[in-house]
Order: structure tokens, then sequence, then C-alpha cells
């Protein structure tokens, strides 16, 4: 038996034995739970991008942003 059917036969008995990962609804729940981590993923950057810029503009002390020379 060669290890591609030793896993095949272990990943269809895990679907036997939890049809819930096969179902649409998990499918459903995943590009869910992909779109939140996208827009908090953007979200944090787009904060930081404000705090930085907030600094750039308040305290030119510290030169966060590239300037050019």
């Amino acid at each position: 038996m060669s290890w591609i059917e030793r896993t095949t036969k272990k990943r269809i008995k895990e679907l036997d034995e939890h049809p819930e990962l096969n179902s649409h609804d998990f499918e459903e729940k995943g590009n869910k739970m992909m779109k939140d981590i996208k827009f908090y993923v953007i979200l944090i950057l787009a904060a930081a991008l404000v705090l930085a810029l907030w600094y750039e503009f308040n305290h030119p002390e510290i030169h966060i942003l590239p300037r050019k020379l």
C-alpha cells in the first residue's frame, strides 16, 4: 500500500467521522472568517498609517516616513 493510498484512506475516514467538514456550511464559515481576517488586517494597517502621519506632522523631530534628501 503506497503512502498516497494510506493518506487517502485516512482522509476519507476523517470525513466520515466528521461530516460537517465536507458540508457547504463549513466552507461558508471559512470564507466569512477569511473576509473578517482581511478586514481587520486592513483596518490595523490603516490605523498604523494614520498614527505614522500624525507623528510625522505633530513631531517634526521624529522622522517615521522617508523624506527626500
